[in-house]
């Protein structure tokens, strides 16, 4: 099955890989010994054949690791003192939790939605408040939050591969399962 890339989730996905390391324009710490031009292309390619070939499920699961990565990044931003860093590393963790939050779907997803809903609400007001403050552990427990997330998706997307790897077995809970037509695209 091959997902389509103009989903929600492969949009948010490709977007937060749009610099090289998911870092803004100019990173924390400048790169010492960068790795030869033609790397950066490889690289390129490789994650979107990566993402070109991912299921929905995969999609949720490798968006939860580029925003645990930026938090990551962010709270070294705070700790170096660096305030630009920190803002921008901060708002693009905010754009792809946002990305997770729109695409909950309540009607199928009930409850768990609700409360995917109510957690990424609580992880963008935790992170509007660090990035005002620069409070690092106010990212902690973001981190804490998305980092259980991350893996309860993993584990379903690992048993729906090992049951067969049914669109709805790797799918997220409440996110949208595309239509026929539309996974035959």
């Amino acid at each position: 099955m091959s997902f389509p890339a103009t989903s929600p989730y492969a949009a948010a996905v490709r977007q937060s890989f749009a610099s090289p390391a998911g870092l803004p324009a100019r990173p924390v710490a400048a790169a010492a010994g960068r790795a030869p031009a033609g790397y950066a292309n490889q690289a390129a390619r490789y994650r979107n054949a990566e993402l070109e070939s991912a299921s929905p499920g995969q999609l949720v699961v490798m968006l939860f690791d580029k925003i645990l990565l930026t938090l990551r990044r962010a709270r070294l931003a705070i700790e170096s003192r660096s305030i630009e860093d920190r803002v921008e590393l901060l708002l693009k963790a905010n754009e792809m939790i946002t990305e997770l939050k729109v695409s909950l779907d309540f009607e199928q997803g009930g409850a768990i939605a609700q409360n995917l809903d109510a957690l990424y609400a609580f992880s963008l007001r935790q992170l509007f408040e660090a990035s005002r403050t620069g409070d690092a552990a106010k990212i902690d427990g973001v981190v804490r939050v998305m980092d259980e997330l991350r893996d309860a998706f993993a584990q379903i997307v690992s048993s729906g591969a090992a049951h067969g790897g049914s669109p709805a077995a790797n799918a997220a809970p409440g996110a949208p399962v595309m239509p026929m037509a539309a996974r035959s695209a």
